[in-house]
């Protein structure tokens, strides 16, 4: 008798010594942050010669449900679709394995449940009572591993996460940056023009780009573009874009027509085909009083003479969109004093309110005639503002919003 007592004794301890054993690699192994790999290697490991567990399958959620671990005979009729799985899993959990399905093969399922969310399930069958002498303490020590591993997995996860997310967050504030030193620090002020321009960032940074370049007392540049594509390389492309046309303009041609042809290759070098940027460029002649304009797939512009409106849409493609562009239309658009030049990004008219109606051209131009007799720019611009504000009420902006107003003066 008492030889029992002290082998039952012994066994305890050995049994014991084991599980703190055990408990230490996995720690260890967890403070050495060994690769999510080495981890289930472990604990596979542990219950199959350790434990003695026949049979097991571990799902676990590590941004989506996977299987890490597997081996025994009832693991063969595991769902191939896993989601689908996980859910039979939490319904047969809830009823106290009461469900007549597949999972019922199991003898036990071991759910890892943190800060609420279901981490993982640990379905187990042919459980060794010898080792531990206690069903029960073998199921809480599997338990305890199995909670150990999943949630430092999951720790690990969410680290790697955040530091993604960090990354993103600096690549975004970085390209707002650079976005932000494209546009002209003060826009500069013409003998002949009332100029005024504004520009709306939303929370993702996009692509927009405006630019007034005075040629000389009579003429001056003004252009206005869309890079497709959000973040830093669509930054990187319209800062090389900003560069390669004021060098053009100075070094080369202020000729609409060539500037687009030149700027259209320089596009493709950059970008080769990822990318393309919708572009209007016109000139603006005091003398002639008109503007001859090439409007390379953008937004058409418009000019207003009191109330009457010309819509500028004549011109060819995106730039970088071919290698060549496959036609170029120059426009040409009487610009006399009082006119008004108007240039916008899609983020005004792809706006849309609560009721999911979009703000779009015919309601923006119907805006302009509304107050194209304001005494400035400035003025329109504020009145233009207040009315996108109230058409979206709380909605945010789905996108930058530019646009830019040019009167010609006396």
């Amino acid at each position: 008798m008492e030889n029992s007592i002290g082998n039952n004794a012994a066994h305890e301890l050995e049994a014991k010594k084991l599980q703190l054993h055990w408990l230490l690699q996995i720690t260890k192994a967890i403070n050495y942050n060994l690769p999510s790999a080495t981890l289930f290697e472990i604990y596979q490991t542990v219950l199959k010669e350790h434990l003695k567990v026949g049979e097991l399958v571990l799902v676990v959620n590590e941004g989506h449900w996977h299987i890490p671990v597997s081996y025994g005979e009832s693991s063969a009729s595991f769902p191939e679709d896993v989601d689908a799985a996980v859910a039979t899993i939490a319904s047969f959990t809830e009823s106290a394995g009461k469900n007549d399905n597949w999972v019922s093969k199991f003898d036990t399922v071991v759910p890892v449940i943190h800060q609420d969310k279901p981490l993982a399930y640990a379905l187990i069958d042919g459980i060794d009572e010898q080792v531990f002498h206690s069903r029960r303490e073998i199921i809480s020590y599997i338990h305890t591993i199995t909670n150990l591993i999943v949630v430092a997995i999951e720790n690990k996860r969410l680290a790697k996460e955040s530091i993604r997310q960090a990354a993103v967050q600096r690549e975004l504030e970085l390209a707002a940056q650079m976005q932000s030193m494209l546009f002209p620090a003060n826009l500069v002020r013409h003998s002949f023009l009332d100029i005024a321009a504004t520009y709306i960032p939303h929370q993702s940074v996009g692509g927009d780009y405006y630019d007034f370049i005075p040629l000389n007392d009579d003429e001056a540049l003004v252009c206005m573009a869309d890079v497709s594509g959000k973040g830093i390389s669509a930054a990187l492309l319209m800062s090389n874009f900003q560069a390669n046309l004021h060098a053009l303009v100075k070094h080369s041609t202020t000729d609409p027509v060539q500037l687009v042809i030149e700027l259209n290759r320089c596009v493709n070098q950059s970008a080769q085909g990822e990318k393309f940027i919708t572009f209007f460029i016109a000139k603006i002649n005091k003398q002639k009083k008109q503007i001859e304009y090439i409007n390379a797939g953008h937004n058409p512009p418009v000019i207003l003479v009191n109330d009457q409106l010309t819509i500028l849409d004549q011109g060819s493609t995106g730039l970088g969109m071919f290698e060549e562009l496959p036609f170029i239309n120059k426009g040409v658009a009487g610009f006399p004093e009082g006119a008004m030049l108007f240039c916008y990004t899609d983020g005004i008219t792809e706006m849309e309110n609560r009721h999911g109606h979009v703000f779009g051209a015919e309601m923006l131009h119907d805006l302009l005639k509304n107050h194209v007799n304001a005494s400035d720019m400035a003025q329109l611009h504020e009145r233009m503002v207040y009315s996108l504000n109230e058409f979206r009420e709380e909605i945010a902006f789905n996108d930058d919003v530019t646009f830019l107003s040019i009167r010609i003066t006396d």
